[in-house]
């Protein structure tokens, strides 16, 4: 049963496949819950597919998604328009396009492994954000983040080809930072 803060409906479009939340322990909600195509296998992305969660979200809050690129561009979207992984022209530079950040990449904080899985945490706050890969801090930025009210969505580009395995969300109570 999904916690009264939770009571909307939380679905993912896929393609056309819609995808049901689930309840995970550490209040966390997995926003794709099946994120199984009829192959049985997590939903692999390509060209100008999107894993868009259809709800919005308000920090703070906390994403971890899981997933994996075959080569590069490993996107992401929440408070950015984008955060690029294995950026097709300069794979160690963490990209970010977008949101209070824009423009403020990060050298050597943007490589990712190839064909394998990663956990990628993304804490967003009204006044800070911060990503982690697999448990290392890869970026930090203060500024304004408290409007933020929108869906997250892990994509491709440029002819990669990216597998989402999990999309989970967790609110966090709101603290003075």
């Amino acid at each position: 049963m999904l916690k009264p803060f939770f009571s909307a409906l939380l679905v993912l479009s896929l393609a056309g496949t819609t995808l049901h939340a689930t309840e995970l322990g550490g209040n966390y909600v997995e926003q794709i819950g099946a994120l199984v195509d009829h192959g049985g296998s997590p939903r692999k992305l390509k060209k100008s597919e999107t894993a868009t969660t259809k709800a919005t979200f308000k920090p703070p809050v906390e994403i971890i998604i899981e997933a994996k690129t075959d080569s590069t561009n490993l996107r992401m979207s929440y408070a950015a328009d984008q955060v690029i992984f294995n950026w097709e022209n300069n794979r160690g530079e963490l990209r970010v396009d977008g949101g209070p950040a824009n423009g403020k990449h990060k050298p050597g904080a943007g490589l990712i492994p190839t064909k394998q899985y990663v956990t990628i945490r993304w804490v967003v706050t009204p006044k800070k954000q911060s990503i982690y890969v697999d448990d290392q801090l890869r970026y930090e930025h203060e500024g304004d983040y408290s409007k933020i009210d929108k869906p997250i969505s892990v994509f491709p580009s440029h002819g990669s080809e990216v597998t989402v395995k999990s999309i989970r969300v967790k609110q966090l109570p709101t603290i003075a930072e």
